[in-house]
């Protein structure tokens, strides 16, 4: 962390840029709503822990229920990952994407650094146009504009020397987040298996690790695609790592 002016941590001068959002009590109460998540995981699981243990001594017409009904609930949780899941994606994908938005407006209107940004990269030729701090907008290199949120902030991150100030995989956590909140934005819980198939050959190709995405299978094949804990846990210490480093950066070049 670089030294402190007036009392402010590169964090504090990161969130500043965001002027009158609060991210800070975004944060909070994302994190209280996946810790409820994470405790109703849990209660639920020891419902068909307690089933499971009283079905194994079960006989009769008795037994029978326990099981149906220990099937009944393994099936629930399937759905109940599939809502936390969702509900997950909810909150961090609008969160990175407000983030990037507010961030680049605030670099966009303080004043002229003391070392000046020259803009790079192939949206370089595009910094007189009035869609070159929104980082929805991805530009061709014949000038056309295409919405593609994860794409376009990180070529704002190139274009304003942010790089250097990221951590190393934040772009393919962002590739990430935003293909996954796509899917179940448009199709729900349960895919089309097309699409199932289509999202396990991207996971491949684009070599986002294994463990940040959890399935449930039927018949041996992918059912429900959900996000981990670990998925989860990634992107939280992602954004306090980048704001340190949007921090450092403004540090460094703004008086």
């Amino acid at each position: 962390m670089a030294g402190k002016r007036f009392g402010l941590t590169d964090r504090d001068y990161a969130v500043l840029l965001l002027g009158d959002a609060d991210l800070e009590a975004q944060l909070r109460a994302i994190r209280g709503q996946l810790h409820r998540q994470a405790q109703a995981d849990a209660t639920l699981q020891d419902d068909i822990a307690d089933i499971a243990k009283r079905a194994s001594t079960a006989s009769g017409e008795y037994g029978m229920h326990l099981e149906n009904s220990w099937v009944d609930e393994m099936h629930a949780s399937v759905f109940q990952d599939a809502a936390h899941s969702t509900a997950a994606i909810g909150m961090l994908a609008p969160l990175l994407e407000s983030l990037f938005v507010g961030i680049f407006a605030g670099i966009r209107d303080i004043a002229p650094p003391a070392q000046p940004v020259t803009p790079t990269g192939p949206r370089a030729a595009h910094a007189a146009d009035p869609d070159f701090w929104d980082p929805h907008v991805v530009f061709s290199a014949a000038g056309r504009k295409r919405t593609q949120v994860p794409h376009g902030i990180c070529e704002l991150v190139e274009t304003t020397g942010l790089t250097a100030h990221m951590p190393a995989d934040y772009a393919q956590m962002l590739g990430a987040v935003f293909a996954y909140r796509n899917k179940m934005l448009h199709h729900g819980f349960e895919w089309p298996p097309a699409e199932r198939a289509k999202f396990e050959a991207r996971i491949a190709r684009e070599g986002w690790p294994a463990e940040w995405f959890d399935r449930s299978l039927t018949n041996g094949e992918t059912w429900i695609i959900t996000i981990s804990d670990a998925l989860i846990r990634h992107v939280l210490a992602q954004i306090d790592a980048m704001l340190e480093g949007i921090g450092a950066f403004i540090q460094s070049r703004y008086p």
